[in-house]
């Protein structure tokens, strides 16, 4: 049996890592392969210059939170991705380029963006080519 591709995109919110929770609620470790995601945006304003060091530290940051949620996975074939941009973009790219049967993901946790629904959320469901499951709070 072919082995389950599965995207879950995380923002280090503690709200980001119930989609873990539910993923090894949803399937077995000998089913899925699954990569672990997060994206930074960098926003830029008037004439910031962003040095290295931002970015250096916008990494380790990612790493972090893609260390601590592999912890959560032991026993499962799980790669790690991270890259800068729109979250969203980056999520729908990437999951189509790669061929991913399903993404796992919270609402976000921004507040004042969408009120129903994060809108990177709200922007994968509306746009992404595979099954997407939305976990509660």
């Amino acid at each position: 049996m072919t082995k389950k591709k599965i995207l879950v995109p995380l923002d280090g919110t503690e709200r980001s890592m119930h989609s873990i929770d539910w993923l090894k609620k949803l399937f077995k470790e000998d089913r899925v392969t699954i990569t672990l995601m997060t994206i930074r945006e960098i926003v830029m304003a008037n004439d910031m210059t962003i040095t290295n060091t931002t970015i250096e530290q916008a990494q380790k940051d990612m790493d972090e939170i893609l260390d601590k949620a592999e912890k959560k996975l032991e026993g499962y074939d799980v790669e790690k991705y991270s890259d800068f941009g729109s979250a969203a973009d980056k999520i729908l790219l990437k999951s189509k380029l790669d061929n991913y049967d399903v993404i796992i993901m919270t609402k976000s946790n921004k507040k004042g963006l969408a009120r129903i629904i994060g809108s990177v959320t709200n922007k994968v469901l509306k746009n992404a080519h595979t099954l997407v499951i939305v976990v509660p709070e």
